[in-house]
């Protein structure tokens, strides 16, 4: 995957082999024809032998240190044009990996400038925000395969303060749906209102020995315009499945299954009742904080660090322990 660069020593003993040579040679042969065939010049070589092609110039700022990026990806394999991998949605079908990190976000992805490959490393600090750019690299720079790849990728916006930003980005949110203070609940630290309730008398709100029945959606905020966006990063709304949690547990009972329960929200379900449909807004601090949620097989991006979460929850059944 393009977030996590690989570290491969080569142990090279004697002379190097014929196999190892004919790989090289027909890596070399496919980048020139490449070149040739795409009508790029060497003055687009960089000294470290990637090739950046700009599409669209940017105006803000090119990323550095310590900063996140945002970005629209796709990184094919120039020998068969195959995808390797990308952002975009409308190239699952042609994604042969689609199916296998069947819990990857599509859209855009924000992630730790310089936790990526050599090559997109590189292409990046070349790039300013707004701006679209294709970049052709050598295997060296890459996955060490002897695959070279052309990554499309567009810089949708530079974090300088990641915290900071996405806080912004929350009370943007909450100012766009129009939730003030009084939607803070200051136990847990989130904030909290009530879509729909069943019965308005019902003065039974979750809460010890109770168990909940319940169906959600989790969803990530996107700041890349004029309005704050919502992207589903996991759900059940579209199937018969609940998820069953007994109040004051760690975690939601076995059978049952989401990608992530923090604390803060696992918590604040005492603010629901019967029937109730409600919103959780979760801070990045309440949510999935400075570690993000990864997939822990594949090691994808599923939640960045740093990122205000929402999740919508519906109230299935509540039931309470027989007296």
């Amino acid at each position: 995957m393009l977030l996590f660069t690989i570290l491969l020593a080569f142990t090279v003993s004697g002379c190097i082999t014929n196999d190892w040579a004919e790989k090289e040679q027909k890596e070399k042969d496919l980048i020139a024809a490449y070149v040739k065939d795409n009508g790029i010049t060497e003055d687009q070589k960089t000294e470290n032998g990637i090739y950046y092609i700009e599409i669209v110039a940017g105006t803000g700022l090119s990323p550095k240190q310590d900063d996140f990026v945002v970005i629209n990806y796709t990184g094919r394999y120039i020998e068969d044009n195959r995808v390797h991998e990308t952002s975009y949605d409308s190239l699952k079908s042609e994604w042969d990996n689609a199916d296998t990190y069947k819990y990857f976000v599509y859209g855009p992805l924000k992630f730790e400038y310089g936790f990526s490959i050599a090559g997109i490393n590189e292409g990046l600090a070349l790039m300013k925000e707004g701006g679209k750019a294709q970049i052709l690299i050598p295997s060296d720079k890459a996955f060490y395969d002897f695959n070279p790849m052309v990554y499309d990728i567009e810089l949708l916006k530079v974090i300088s303060d990641a915290p900071h930003d996405d806080s912004l980005v929350m009370e943007k949110y909450l100012n766009q749906i129009g939730w003030d203070t009084s939607t803070y609940y200051a136990e847990p630290g989130v904030f909290v209102k009530e879509t729909h309730v069943e019965d308005p008398n019902d003065d039974h709100y979750f809460q010890a020995g109770d168990t909940m029945y319940f169906k959600y959606s989790g969803k990530l905020l996107d700041d890349y315009g004029q309005t704050v966006t919502e992207r589903v990063f996991d759900s059940n709304m579209q199937n018969e499945e609940t998820v069953k949690y007994v109040h004051g547990q760690q975690s939601y009972e076995k059978g049952s299954f989401m990608l992530g329960f923090p604390q803060a929200l696992r918590t604040s379900l005492d603010t629901l009742r019967f029937k109730t449909k409600a919103t959780f807004v979760l801070p990045a601090v309440k949510a999935y904080g400075d570690k993000g949620l990864i997939n822990s097989q594949y090691g994808y991006i599923i939640v960045p660090k740093f990122q205000t979460v929402v999740y919508d929850i519906e109230v299935v059944d509540l039931l309470s322990p027989v007296k």
